[in-house]
């Protein structure tokens, strides 16, 4: 997509009354073939058979305004043998056109398969695969809690960097998740990738929510996690760490992804706002039975079902129950660490752009300098 593609949302981004989704996390499907103890949806397990169809999918889509990210997860997402039509039917109702789909790696054919496709079908879309792996073999497969998981996911990830040499619009991440079942290996397991694996990019999340295993989140230290964010920060201002490179303003959301961290370590020592949070606003979350929430994380707080409403979005995004949650994350400054949303609250935030843009001028000026001594290099 053009850098034009992105700017036609930054009216609606800054005038956000009455404003739908920018960003849509939908849980495509609850089901998932890993028992990971972080896992934010716990004991959840519903029914295949009670997921949204694709048809009543197109008839969601067909009442949403255009999406600026869209996020299709689970459970495991590549489960859903129909996860390519799901991401096409949002890229051609609704525009989306920056997709990422994180995966724990276990499905390696039908993740290529299935990505090969959507690349296919969505010639225009900036599409980022983020595969899981959050610590050494055995760690990795202990909170995993599937045997061999790690040397899957590494297969898949190898195959997917091989696809993305011949897509342009095709990224691949590692994704990590700090808990406190990994912090202590993550230095070791990070510099393990680096020297075996070639990652480009690597993507810190910290555990959050209601874990399926408490000890998960209470025993986290967020020294390690800091310590571990320095150091990508640090390989990424020295270009070894590539970060988002296919698409326009790539270095705006690599500099995000210096900042993110930051906010994310001050909100867990202070226990406190830090940002308005654009959940109910400019965010929202579809759940794979037809729930609509402001965010994943607030369970309790349901707007409505899609299902109870004609498949009509919009009369949920904006009833009176819609407006009552959203005046309650505004007047209770509601927070939390939760990445994705984040992003939004980070890139249309006026008071934080600020901070976004001297580390985009970092980056810009390291990558200058890299080039000038490339060129001094070769004369």
């Amino acid at each position: 997509m053009s850098a034009t593609d992105y700017l036609r949302y930054v009216p609606r981004a800054l005038c956000r009354r009455g404003a739908s989704p920018l960003y849509l996390v939908f849980f495509v499907t609850e089901r998932c073939n890993a028992r990971c103890a972080h896992c934010l949806l716990g004991e959840r397990a519903p029914s295949p058979q009670d997921e949204l169809t694709i048809d009543e999918i197109v008839r969601i889509s067909a009442s949403m305004d255009d999406l600026l990210f869209f996020t299709p997860t689970g459970g495991e997402p590549f489960l859903r043998r129909d996860l390519s039509e799901i991401v096409h039917i949002f890229h051609v109702n609704n525009r989306a056109i920056n997709v990422g789909i994180p995966t724990n790696g276990s499905l390696t054919e039908r993740v290529i398969d299935t990505t090969r496709r959507i690349l296919a079908e969505n010639p225009g879309l900036d599409l980022h695969i983020d595969v899981s792996l959050d610590g050494p073999p055995a760690v990795h497969d202990r909170i995993r809690g599937v045997p061999g998981l790690y040397e899957r996911a590494l297969a898949t990830y190898r195959e997917l960097r091989t696809l993305e040499r011949h897509h342009r619009n095709l990224s691949v991440c590692i994704q990590v998740t700090v808990s406190a079942f990994n912090q202590d290996v993550l230095v070791e397991h990070y510099e393990t990738l680096k020297r075996e694996v070639g990652v480009n990019t690597v993507f810190p999340l910290l555990v959050r929510g209601s874990p399926r295993d408490p000890a998960a989140k209470e025993g986290v230290d967020i020294r390690r996690y800091e310590d571990f964010c320095r150091l990508l920060e640090a390989d990424t201002r020295a270009l070894v760490l590539s970060g988002y490179y296919k698409m326009p303003f790539s270095d705006v959301l690599n500099a995000k992804r210096i900042v993110r961290p930051q906010i994310i370590a001050r909100t867990v020592r202070e226990r406190r706002f830090q940002l308005p949070c654009v959940a109910g606003t400019l965010g929202g979350a579809l759940f794979s039975q037809g729930q609509v929430l402001p965010c994943e994380l607030l369970s309790g707080m349901e707007m409505g079902n899609v299902r109870q409403a004609d498949y009509d979005f919009k009369r949920i995004w904006f009833s009176p129950r819609a407006q009552e949650i959203k005046r309650w994350v505004h007047d209770q400054r509601c927070f939390c660490t939760y990445e994705c949303f984040l992003t939004v609250n980070i890139l249309f935030n006026l008071r934080v752009l600020p901070w976004v843009g001297r580390e985009w001028a970092a980056l810009k000026l390291a990558k200058l300098r890299h080039w000038l001594g490339g060129r001094t290099g070769g004369t």
